[in-house]
């Protein structure tokens, strides 16, 4: 709270300026915050629902989708922010010594401004449950909670990886390769209990499966999320963010000749 207040009016500045730049110059403007979000959303749905004709026991094909739709918004935030984020200190290596507008925030504002079109994925899936009544009044407090725990997964990763990629040139051109892993190895469009017994360990391995677990329970199964997925969402949430923190402010004077 206290790195909130001493740092969050600037970094709101900072991501409503991206934010208004990411959109800026293009015909349709910021509707392509809508209508990426809708693409995937269609394609993902057609791909599992109409062509693989995938089902999960006792969900209707509109509820799995939303199951898909929901688990779909997390990928797709995970994208979003390493995409833009491991590039955050190596495309502005000026402020890397910015006392004005403090290097930590760099990661922070990628990820924020890396928001939206997965916000939008959301806001479709809860939609949809609402309307289907696939979704949990439980909803109201989980969803928000493990959308902020992501935010703070994401943030620590990246404060990592952002510095690590001023040495390491190959982490950013291998960040499609991770995009990929983490969306075929998340349960994004099947439920942990349709996994062989001896393979379960993947999802478990997978840092994302987490929050999607924790994302799909209230929206589309109408349950809380199981403990394992609600504990590995909070430890890795909250740890990351931290341990970011405090490797960012104590390595970032070592990775100046890089810069």
């Amino acid at each position: 709270m206290s790195w909130l207040k001493l740092y969050g009016p600037r970094l709101f500045n900072a991501v409503k300026h991206d934010i208004q730049q990411r959109y800026a110059g293009s015909v349709l403007g910021s509707f392509w915050a809508i209508l990426y979000p809708l693409f995937m959303v269609s394609f993902y749905a057609t791909v599992y629902v109409v062509i693989f004709r995938i089902r999960v026991p006792s969900l209707s094909p509109e509820v799995y989708t939303v199951l898909v739709m929901s688990g779909l918004s997390a990928v797709l935030m995970f994208s979003e922010s390493i995409s833009a984020g491991l590039g955050a200190i190596v495309n502005q290596r000026s402020l890397l010594l910015n006392t004005v507008f403090p290097a930590e925030l760099l990661p922070p504002r990628s990820v924020l401004a890396s928001q939206v079109p997965s916000l939008v994925a959301l806001m479709f899936a809860s939609i949809a449950a609402v309307f289907l009544r696939s979704a949990s009044p439980v909803a109201i407090l989980v969803v928000p909670m493990t959308w902020i725990l992501l935010i703070m997964f994401l943030i620590g990763l990246v404060w990592i990886f952002s510095l690590i990629a001023l040495v390491l040139r190959d982490i950013q051109q291998g960040v499609n390769i991770i995009n990929m892993s983490m969306m075929v190895l998340s349960p994004m469009a099947y439920t942990p209990d349709m996994v062989p017994s001896a393979l379960k360990f993947i999802i478990w391995l997978n840092p994302i499966s987490y929050f999607i677990l924790c994302l799909q329970a209230p929206l589309a199964l109408g349950s809380w999320p199981s403990p394992a997925a609600m504990i590995g969402a909070i430890c890795l949430g909250i740890g990351t963010f931290l341990v970011g923190l405090t490797f960012f402010r104590r390595a970032r004077f070592a990775f100046v000749d890089y810069a």
